[in-house]
């Protein structure tokens, strides 16, 4: 039997990986000297980086037939061979991603191919925060950021580089507790252009309750396979600490505009988290607090969106 994957483990395995992949050294070492802009939003903060590697990611065609035509890049049978495996449990496999966002930066792939989903999923989300304490784990939904949805996965990065790393905890006070059932509180994330509703139990059966009370709420759009959706899990001080964001819309419009008026962006967790991922460099020089605010009030529920689905949850 393996050793259980911790932390540890997997830093160390990135240093390890660092030495023996060109492509992924590379890829850290210009993250360590990316630009880095930041915009003070009133009351949150955005940091944009400059991050070509991330083209391969922002500019992906996700489309049934694009999807089918290339091969599977996260599938065992696909990955590099100077690519490094930790196994976590039976059914996934920690490995060093190597276009990073993070300076720490990991996809966890299951072994089987098999579309992005999140319900029969969330158990294994809850288990690899536990795992991963040191780090933010996260999901992005199949039209949410996910680059590969024909194959489940979750990513890990170094915590409190994205902002919302750092303003977490300064939304879990009681003006924003929407109920408390048995050990599980929920609370409102509102007025941050990133709503949605957070969950902080050490119960993992009750943390998966709440979850699928939040995912039953949601509308699921035609033709979609599941509520949209970006999800952030720490586990901090024996409990964890679930964020779901919903999502109204993959990219905005300006992802596909042409001239003066395009923008490169296909909003993902990490985005969603503050830190806005810019490949190109005109985008990064164009990014203006009034384009954050139009791009995520077209990607994310506003408050007013929000708001039955939080009276729901604060009447039951």
């Amino acid at each position: 039997m393996s050793e259980p994957l911790t932390s540890q483990r997997a830093s160390e395995m990135l240093k390890e990986q660092l030495k023996c992949w060109p492509l992924a050294a590379k890829n850290y070492a210009d993250l360590a000297q990316a630009k880095i802009r930041e915009f003070d939003m009133g009351g949150f903060l955005f940091r944009v980086q400059f991050n070509p590697s991330r083209m391969v990611s922002t500019g992906a065609k996700l489309d049934k037939a694009s999807l089918e035509k290339r091969p599977c890049f996260l599938c065992p049978a696909n990955l590099p061979a100077e690519q490094l495996r930790l196994p976590f449990g039976e059914h996934y496999q920690l490995l060093c991603n190597p276009f990073p966002i993070f300076p720490e930066h990991f996809t966890i792939p299951s072994l089987g191919h098999e579309p992005q989903l999140i319900r029969p999923r969330f158990r294994d989300l809850l288990r690899l925060a536990q795992a991963l304490d040191q780090y933010t784990v996260f999901y992005n939904g199949p039209k949410c950021g996910a680059s590969a949805p024909d194959h489940t996965h979750f990513q890990a990065g170094t915590r409190f580089r994205m902002p919302y790393d750092e303003e977490l905890p300064s939304k879990l006070i009681p003006a924003n507790l929407l109920t408390q059932q048995k050990g599980c509180s929920l609370y409102l994330l509102h007025d941050y252009l990133r709503n949605g509703l957070i969950i902080v139990t050490a119960d993992e059966a009750e943390a998966e309750e709440m979850f699928f009370r939040i995912y039953d709420s949601l509308p699921i759009q035609s033709g979609e396979t599941e509520p949209m959706m970006n999800i952030f899990a720490n586990y901090v001080e024996g409990r964890w600490v679930v964020t779901i964001i919903p999502r109204r819309l993959h990219r905005p419009w300006q992802y596909s505009a042409e001239g003066k008026d395009k923008f490169l962006s296909s909003p993902g967790a990490a985005d969603l988290g503050g830190l806005l991922i810019t490949p190109r460099e005109e985008d990064f020089l164009k990014v203006s607090p009034e384009l954050i605010r139009d791009i995520f009030r077209q990607v994310c529920f506003t408050d007013e969106e929000l708001s039955p689905i939080a009276r729901h949850f604060a009447n039951s």
